[in-house]
């Protein structure tokens, strides 16, 4: 039985495992073990020399890619189909860290997806203008995005998958997949609905991608190869898909090898000197871009690959304070300005990594970027401002709202005049009224603060690098 070494990367409960396949069979699994990313230009490509392990391509016997592991770290895909039309299914296949994405589909027919492990890429699958497609029994775990589809993808099947802490799970742009079978739908670790009944199906749909029968419990775990087990905190992603930590989050490595057993395990943080692996880390320092390195040597002296992950440190949450200039005025009721008034936003705390943006609206308006003092026009009367702010790791402040009172309106005096001798109490002899005349009119117009329009949080995911379609829009990047 071949080697197999495994290294557990765990972020309080989160954990990643990278394993060295050289072929055989784990748990009456069989798996054939590395290779090369694949990429499949025609029909006529499905090969064994492409990692078609079977098949003739009919919907009978349709061209099996099976049992690879693929570490596709220094390219764009793992496993590329484009421009095909025969009946093929890519099953038992792990795949890892590509840039764009781990399976893509790209004008393709009759593909099935199934019991594969898709793990760190930039995108787990890619289905682009790809036309019925099934997948299935899959594990989609700490991608970036966990599935995308795009242009004029349609008719596709997703069901019984588990789609783990990905940065953002799903992204169906033509919206006509069907999203999950009659009766079973996928498990999202993000779906925050109850069941109610105990039935193991969610009371409420799936609204990021509809799934109508989420699943309250993963179908399917990742343990052939490259796992990311007991994943039950999702760690926040940069704008760049890099993790999200501070400094009190312990990184924990952990290997395996069934063989001669792991002798050590070693690790390095920013290209710096390796170190033995004795406990749980932590990351301190600056604020900004840390790589974790690491690897484990078992009794015979066999090294696992050198792997990486990528994180970005964060000990400063965002703060803001709202301060108002003069003419302005506070009591019992509340703030008092007018539309002189000029309402300023302050960072009272922010990281020292990047630029950390503020954002306000008024009146439930749409959100522009803060740039300077800002004006709260219109009617007399109250007003709510609401702002936040979000550092460039895409690290959020929960959203503020306040209450103003706006007041452009002068006072109006009234002098009584009382003839000699009457009563004070008798109707007066002449009465007149004065009025302070306004010092300066509201003006009609908005003031122009920022043309930036962006959208409340949660923070943001990066849109993944892809070939074709939509570019995925989030509220606003870091």
């Amino acid at each position: 039985m071949g080697r197999k070494i495994a290294l557990v990367v765990a972020v309080l409960v989160v954990g990643v495992t990278s394993v060295v396949l050289m072929g055989g069979e784990s748990g009456g699994y069989l798996w054939w073990g590395n290779h090369a990313p694949i990429y499949i230009g025609s029909d006529d490509e499905f090969t064994t020399a492409n990692g078609v392990t079977g098949g003739s391509g009919t919907a009978d016997d349709p061209y099996v890619i099976s049992g690879w592991s693929i570490d596709a770290a220094n390219a764009d895909y793992g496993i590329y189909i484009d421009h095909t039309t025969s009946h093929f299914v890519i099953r038992g296949c792990v795949v890892e860290r590509a840039r764009n994405a781990g399976i893509y589909l790209n004008s393709v027919k009759n593909g099935r997806i199934e019991g594969c492990e898709l793990n760190i890429n930039g995108i787990g699958i890619h289905l682009l203008n790809a036309r019925g497609i099934t997948i299935t029994g899959t594990v989609l775990s700490a991608n970036n995005y966990g599935i995308v589809l795009d242009a004029d993808s349609r008719g596709a099947v997703i069901y019984g998958n588990s789609f783990m802490n990905n940065g953002i799970a799903a992204r169906d742009v033509p919206r006509k997949s069907a999203g999950c079978s009659d009766t079973t739908g996928n498990y999202w670790s993000d779906y925050t609905g109850t069941d109610e009944n105990g039935d193991g199906i969610g009371d409420t749909p799936y609204g990021i991608v509809f799934d109508p029968y989420p699943l309250m419990r993963p179908p399917v775990e990742a343990t052939h190869f490259t796992t990311a087990r007991g994943m039950t905190t999702s760690l926040p992603r940069s704008p760049q898909g890099y993790l999200v930590v501070d400094s009190a989050i312990p990184i924990t490595l952990e290997a395996k090898d069934p063989g001669s057993g792991v002798a050590k395990i070693l690790y390095s943080i920013n290209n710096g000197e390796w170190q033995e692996y004795s406990g749980p880390f932590n990351l301190s320092g600056d604020d900004g871009v840390y790589k974790v390195s690491y690897y484990a040597v078992d009794h015979l002296g066999n090294a696992e690959p050198v792997q990486t992950l990528t994180f970005l440190l964060d000990n400063h949450a965002p703060e803001t304070t709202i301060s108002y200039g003069t003419p302005s005025y506070s009591d019992a009721t509340g703030q008092w300005l007018t539309s002189r008034t000029p309402v300023i936003l302050t960072l009272s705390s922010k990281s020292t990594f990047g630029r950390t943006r503020t954002y306000f609206a008024i009146d439930g308006g749409p959100w522009r970027e803060y740039s300077g003092p800002f004006h709260v026009r219109g009617m007399d009367g109250p007003h709510t401002i609401s702002f936040y702010s979000r550092n460039a790791s895409g690290v959020t402040e929960e959203p503020q709202t306040v209450t103003v009172y706006k007041d452009d309106t002068a006072p109006s005096t009234t002098g009584r005049g009382t003839a000699p001798g009457a009563s004070s109490s008798a109707p007066p002899a002449e009465s007149v009224a004065t009025t302070v005349p306004q010092s300066e009119p509201a003006p009609s117009q908005p003031v122009e603060t920022s043309s930036v329009t962006v959208t409340p949080p949660p923070a943001v995911i990066p849109a993944p690098a892809q070939t074709g379609g939509e570019t995925v829009q989030t509220p606003p990047a870091g």
